[in-house]
């Protein structure tokens, strides 16, 4: 009887998130809740990322207009994405009834700012997990172990084990109707190890009246449209300080 009551006891630790304890030297680090981020993977997206920037900017300029145009510079030897980008802006911003000029005189400036970040290559290969509801029922079971002084006699082995196949049933679905039929909500493959960084701020005589900045996955394989500089009439040149196909985190262009 004293065994099974201390595997009962033991068992509750585990469903209790291991019976944490009180009081610590450090504080202990957490995750983020969990969240969703847009993954770029074709020039459609572009021109999506595009059109809600230029709403963004439509309402934010409502009243700092005042008859004047925005102007969009557009510097050569961008990355391609980065071209692309400006140039679809241009054009969403227009489509919103939003004046952009061909020359800074006298013109609202709306700078766009990029930067792209390389992370450890072994990141969590999805954001969904599967299980959750199964270790949800296996701590639910070991609470419930403590209440019955024998497991096996009070038919508490054979009740849990046939909650854990109704769940797995459950889980197995989840993950046809989210990962194996086609249009599920998640992206396929392993979270991508690169993320942009995407700013659009409009200036005013020095001031800025408008800014907005978004996150977004890019592919890995689509590592060139987001990297390399685009010099016309030339081969691009990459210069990469560490092995990034290696895993090094810091890579530069």
């Amino acid at each position: 009887m004293k065994k099974i009551t201390l595997t009962a006891v033991a068992l509750v630790c585990m469903g209790l998130a291991g019976c944490a304890t009180h009081y610590a030297d450090t504080p202990a680090p957490t995750r983020f809740a969990n969240m969703e981020q847009p993954k770029l993977q074709a020039a459609r997206h572009w021109q999506l990322i595009a059109d809600n920037f230029a709403e963004q900017m439509a309402g934010a300029l409502r009243d700092q207009l005042k008859g004047r145009a925005v102007y969009v510079p557009q510097p050569e030897g961008e990355q391609l994405f980065v071209e692309g980008f400006r140039e679809l802006l241009i054009s969403s911003l227009v489509a919103r009834g939003v004046p952009v000029a061909v020359n800074e005189a006298g013109s609202l400036v709306a700078d766009v700012r990029y930067n792209a970040y390389a992370f450890h290559p072994g990141r969590v290969a999805s954001t969904y997990f599967y299980g959750e509801a199964s270790a949800l029922t296996a701590g639910l079971w070991a609470l419930g172990g403590v209440m019955v002084a024998d497991l096996a006699s009070a038919g508490g082995v054979s009740a849990g084990l046939k909650a854990l196949a109704a769940v797995s049933a459950i889980e197995g679905f989840g993950w046809v109707s989210n990962e194996a039929l086609a249009g599920g909500r998640f992206a396929g493959g392993p979270v991508p190890r690169t993320e942009i960084l995407l700013t659009v701020t409009v200036v005013d005589a020095g001031r800025i009246v408008a800014r907005q900045s978004n996150i977004y996955y890019t592919a890995d394989e689509d590592a060139g449209l987001y990297w390399q500089r685009n010099k016309r009439g030339a081969n691009s040149v990459v210069k990469v300080f560490g092995d990034c196909a290696a895993g090094e985190v810091k890579c530069a262009r």
